[in-house]
């Protein structure tokens, strides 16, 4: 049997990838929605965001066991799992625009549907990243299920970052155009989801039907240092992430003073970001993906950071996010090629497939991250005097806004990187838990 996805499944994946993002295409805005259309405070927005995201964040490892361990279907171990927690995404994410906008007490609701949403996204972010690793044991193969995942989850990010407010605007604006916009998104991309799921293959199965126990968690993952720095620098990387897209409706809307170029810097981003997404995963096959992570995070610290050596002009600061734009590209890219490698490499060395609870390490990060983020976002805002409604802010706002997109998420991205370099897993060590994988397969389908 070929070990690798057709073109077919690949464009089904792709689907997959992009209905995930358009699934959640508004909540990169919720800050922005809440703080100006809703009319909440930004510190107490802020406050929500990194507690809630934090603590249920708490919840991943207990959620990547469970799903680590449900029982396998005809469909496989992960893709009905998907479909479910797609199901239940859709049906939060509506509610998280709806409730605040709809209830009286729109702090409190806020709290109740943000904190739900966070739980129910695990039920389809860590069965939907698990499909890389199970789809193919081939190296080449998952660098191009990665790279589909870069490409496609970063340029529909960037479109829907350039064209929600637009979009938002055209519907009517307010409530009801925000509104809409999220429910239609919502449901286009749980279309899109299912093709994913009626499409995929999965191929790789667990050497030993054995599953790990509660008693092997400490062991397999965390008796060395590849778990815990992956999960460190993820965690950086996500918050700079979120720190970096929250904050720009904010740039682009006061500091630059016209909300076009946030289209344009999303479009900008995005050519850039599908080079970097398609070349170093290919680069990385030389020479590992453990340098090229480290070179990509530092071209994105860059682009960020000279964003306060440029003029408030269009074109300086349009060049820093696409310099940003190639360095996320990558590194989005390689950490699904590294949560692959590591999956390979925990079997190797303890002899448990753990795609779903490596899976919820990365779901962990992104909720982690994006909570740090977010509200080290509005925390800059209030401190520097952020007023709610649209109106025209002080200069000392305006300073922190700049520093807000530029130093907070270099700042944060940087940490990332610096734990990155003790990364234990090298390009040669993931080669040879591939390689004594597959010999241990062919052992199982040919017995001496």
């Amino acid at each position: 049997m070929d070990d690798r996805p057709g073109m077919a499944e690949k464009f089904a994946f792709f689907s997959g990838v992009w209905g995930g993002v358009l699934m959640g295409a508004g909540s990169g805005f919720l800050l922005l929605y809440l703080t100006d259309i809703v009319g909440l405070g930004a510190a107490a927005v802020g406050t929500l965001m990194l507690v809630a995201r934090v603590a249920d964040g708490a919840s991943d490892p207990i959620m990547g066991y469970l799903v680590d361990h449900l029982p396998p279907t005809r469909w496989g171990r992960f893709r009905p799992y998907v479909l479910v927690g797609a199901v239940l995404c859709v049906c939060c994410v509506i509610a998280l625009f709806v409730v605040p906008a709809l209830l009286p007490d729109a702090l409190v609701a806020l709290w109740i549907t943000y904190l739900l949403w966070g739980l129910l996204l695990d039920l389809f972010q860590i069965p939907m990243t698990s499909l890389v690793p199970a789809m193919s044991a081939d190296q080449g193969a998952r660098g191009q299920l990665a790279a589909i995942v870069g490409v496609t989850g970063l340029f529909a990010a960037a479109l829907a970052t350039g064209l929600t407010l637009p979009v938002v605007n055209l519907l009517g604006g307010g409530t009801r155009g925000w509104l809409t916009y999220v429910i239609g998104s919502a449901i286009l991309g749980f279309c899109l989801v299912v093709v994913m799921v009626l499409r995929v293959r999965e191929r790789v199965v667990p050497l030993s039907p054995e599953r790990y126990r509660l008693s092997d968690v400490r062991r397999v993952f965390f008796s060395g240092r590849a778990v815990p720095i992956l999960l460190l620098s993820k965690v950086s990387v996500q918050a700079a992430g979120g720190a970096l897209t929250a904050a720009m409706p904010y740039f682009f809307l006061y500091y630059i003073g016209d909300t076009v170029y946030l289209s344009a810097a999303a479009f900008v981003m995005a050519i850039p970001m599908v080079a970097g997404a398609v070349a170093v995963p290919v680069l990385a096959r030389r020479a590992g993906a453990k340098p090229l992570y480290v070179a990509s995070l530092g071209v994105s610290i860059t682009g960020l950071a000279a964003l306060m050596a440029v003029p408030p002009d269009p074109v300086p600061v349009l060049a820093c996010f696409a310099l940003t734009g190639v360095g996320l590209g990558g590194a989005v890219s390689l950490s699904l090629v590294l949560l692959a490698e590591l999956t390979d490499y925990t079997e190797w060395k303890h002899g448990f497939r753990t795609e779903a609870s490596l899976a919820a390490m990365t779901s962990f990060a992104t909720k982690a991250g994006g909570g740090v983020g977010g509200g080290l976002l509005a925390y800059t805002l209030a401190l520097t005097g952020y007023r709610s409604g649209g109106v025209a802010q002080s200069e000392e706002t305006l300073d922190g806004i700049l520093m807000a997109q530029s130093l907070v998420p270099a700042g944060i991205g940087l940490v990332g990187a610096l734990a990155f370099l003790l990364y234990p897993i090298s390009g040669e060590v993931a080669r040879e838990a591939s390689r004594r994988l597959a010999e241990r397969r062919t052992a199982v389908v040919e017995p001496a």
